[in-house]
Order: C-alpha cells, then structure tokens, then sequence
C-alpha cells in the first residue's frame, strides 16, 4: 500500500505528515506535499551555510515478512471498550472497561474474575452511543498506593475524571466503589464527541485528551474547537499529587508570587488543542512520543506530539479543528479561507467512506513476541475491522510514512490496550470479546 504526495509538517521538524484516501465497501454508520522543488540545488552550500544532510538509511518495516492474526483472548463482556494494565509487574493483571459503569479484572489466562472490580453503573450515563464508562489509568504507583483514576459521563452528560482506590491484583482483589474525588467535570451541549482515553504519561503526569462535544453537523457547531476558555477540544495535562492538580510546567500557566494564573485565555490544565474526537491515545514506551487517533468528521487523523516538544516557550501544539482538517482541508462552515500551514498537521490521514467511519487510535509495538513489529504504531477503524501499520520509528528518523494494512477482520475495533510486556489487544464491543495480536513468519 503506498502514500499519496506529503506535505512537510511545519512544526515539529522533520516529521512528515501525508493524507491518504483509503477505499471501503461497507455501509457507513452514525457511530461512529511538499512536491520536489522544480529549481536545482546549488553544488555547494554558500560559505555562510552548513549542507543539510540526507536522511539516515532505515531498514524500513516490511509487512511480507510476518502474517499478523487476532487470537481471542477473553470473551463474555458487555459492550467493553478499553483493555488496561495495572502496572504491578509481578502479578500480570488486566483490566476490562464496560461501557454501562463496571471496570472487571482478568487473569493473564484470560479468565476474568466473576466479582467486579468496580462497578459504577449508578453514576454512569451510557444511554448515548458515545457515553459511559470510557476509560482508566492507574498511578504509576499504584501497587503501594491503590490509586486508580476513570473517565465517565455523568447523569447530567457531563465528562468526569474521578479518582477511586484499589487493591493490586490478587485472589480476590478489588476496588472500592466509593469514589475518592473528583479531579473535574467538563459540562457537555451535545452527547458526542466525548473522547475517552486517560492515561499516565512518562513524566507521571495524567493526560486527558477531551473531543469538542459533538452537535450536529457541519461538525463543532458552537466553534469550540479554536476557543482557548474551554477544556473541550483539548489534550489536558494534570499532576494528580497535587492539589489543585496543575503542572507548573504547563504552557499556559504563569507563576506570579506564588500565585498560580492563567495565560492567553487557557485553563491551566491545556496542553494540546484543535482535535475533534481524540477518542485513543498512547505514549510510545520507548520514546515517549504521544500518539492521538482523532476521530474526524471527514478526515481521520493520525496525530503526533514529539516527547519534549510542549513547553512554555512553544504553547499548546494546535491541530487546527474546526478550521482546518486533514493535512489541508479548510472547513467551510468556519474558516473557508483558513491557512492550513498555521496548524500542526496530521502524521497521517485517511477519508471517511462507507465502511471506515471512525478511527481507532493503537500504539507503537514494543513488545517481544513479534520483533519484526517493533517500532511500528498500528491503529485501526471502529468499522472496518482493518489493522493497519505505520512505521513510526522511520517517521522519528524523518521518512515519509507508509501505511500497510496488515490484517481484516471481521468486525471493528473500539480499542487497543497494551500489557506491562508491551503486548497488544484489540477490543471488539460489538461481540464482548478481547484479542491478543499475535503474528507469524510469512
């Protein structure tokens, strides 16, 4: 499978960013480059210039060399949605979301502990197709302290972050119910768009990435997206042993006098913006580089926040919803006129056709079971039920993407999850059940 021309990302450098139109036959649903110059370059740098080396060979990703399958993990789930690891290295436990308010623990054979580790429902909106219980994260000490952190949408359709407190797993383990506190709640218009995943960064800081909050199309009808005084559309960054939780290395936060305040209209917790429906993320284990699947309205997006690279002094990386979407898609109904050039634009991007509706944000495999995936991000489509990869360590070393897809199954993917081994799962709602990747020689 090969790319359509790329355009060079103007920030950060030298990552690519290439949008490519992806064919699909089945029915859609509601759930859901820079050319070679033409002028010659000079022989020889001026004095005054330094020659810009090419970029080092890579032994590039070859997808003929393995034949990836889906092997079922653990089934007899309702609706589940996200799969994820506790941490506790020792003890190998994963965790199952269900997307009406309960949160089951599984065994690394894959049976899954008949009492609940948590259960929410009384709390849990999940009436909207896009609601619920959406996502957990564990504190990176989570086997001394029993901290353990979930999103959700509230009775009144609010986005919840709250924090709960557990026992590491063991015969009988299991969480309390009673929730500890709340770190906030973000009021929502609309019902969709409510993005899901939170998770622990490498620094221990707790990410939230937040989608606009839905409304009719055109999409963003209230113009969220480029709002800075507004939590929705954003990647929010909070240090959850703090109180109040704010990072004082946040971009927008200024400290005068030992008081804390906001800059630029932001609120304090901002650390990325312009995204739609962010609904998966990751942090590259290795690298810790962020990877965002941003569900669009018509482009799905691959998106990429370089470890480092979000600092006072560069602000909040915009990705341009509702002005632009895609590499260069101005969107009439906001900004018919807008400079695409001004917005950090996608690593990737495929359209929305019948069939591929919404995308599933995956992660970079590190993992040992398959070394010929190492370095590779592979996401997917809540639709299609296609597995596709993007060679994410050649994109660290300036190439252009490609994607391939690697495998079809037959129904779509909600979700990804990734154990303490780096290894990866794929979540199916539609059935219930859990798959493990795994892969053969070809």
């Amino acid at each position: 499978m090969t790319s359509s021309p790329a355009h060079r990302r103007p920030w950060p450098a030298p990552l690519l960013a290439v949008v490519f139109v992806l064919a699909g036959s089945l029915a859609a649903t509601s759930l859901a480059a820079d050319e070679p110059s033409s002028s010659a370059a000079p022989a020889s740098p001026a004095p005054s210039q330094k020659a810009t080396p090419a970029p080092t060979p890579y032994p590039e990703f070859d997808p003929s060399a393995i034949t990836v399958r889906t092997d079922l993990f653990s089934d007899g789930y309702v609706e589940p949605v996200y799969i994820a690891d506790d941490g506790v290295e020792d003890m190998r436990c994963l965790y199952v979301v269900e997307r009406a308010g309960v949160v089951r623990l599984v065994r690394p054979t894959g049976i899954a502990v008949a009492q609940p580790f948590l259960d929410i429902r009384k709390r849990v909106n999940s009436k909207g197709a896009q609601q619920g219980l959406l996502g957990i994260a564990f504190h990176p000490d989570f086997a001394n302290n029993g901290r353990y952190f979930v999103h959700y949408t509230d009775k009144n359709d609010a986005n919840v972050i709250a924090e709960y407190k557990g026992e590491k797993c063991r015969p009988g383990g299991k969480g309390s119910n009673k929730q500890v506190r709340r770190l906030f709640t973000v009021d929502q218009q609309y019902n969709n768009n409510n993005a899901g995943w939170i998770g622990f960064g490498p620094d221990g800081m707790l990410y939230i990435p937040l989608g606009d909050g839905g409304g009719p199309e055109p999409g963003d009808p209230d113009g969220v997206g480029q709002t800075p005084a507004t939590q929705l559309a954003k990647v929010l960054r909070v240090d959850v042993d703090r109180k109040p939780p704010i990072p004082l290395d946040n971009p927008y936060v200024r400290v005068k006098k030992g008081k804390i305040k906001k800059k630029g209209g932001f609120f304090l917790n901002t650390w990325a913006w312009g995204l739609r429906d962010p609904r998966r993320a990751s942090f590259d284990r290795d690298t810790g580089d962020f990877w965002i699947g941003d569900v669009g309205q018509v482009q799905q997006e691959v998106d990429l926040v370089p470890a480092g690279s979000v600092t006072k002094k560069t602000g909040a990386p915009n990705f341009g919803w509702s002005d632009v979407e895609g590499a260069d898609t101005c969107q009439p109904a906001h900004a018919p006129d807008c400079d695409p050039s001004a917005y950090v634009p996608p690593v990737y991007a495929y359209e929305r056709v019948p069939g591929q509706v919404a995308i599933t944000g995956g992660y970079v495999y590190r993992g040992e079971a398959i070394p010929e995936l190492r370095g590779v991000y592979l996401f997917s489509d809540f639709r299609s039920g296609y597995l596709w990869a993007l060679d994410a360590d050649a994109v660290y070393a300036g190439h252009e993407p490609t994607v391939h897809r690697l495998l079809e199954a037959p129904q779509g993917f909600v979700s990804f999850g990734e154990d303490d081994d780096g290894e990866l799962y794929l979540v199916a709602l539609g059935s219930g059940s859990i798959y493990r990747i795994g892969a053969e020689a070809s």
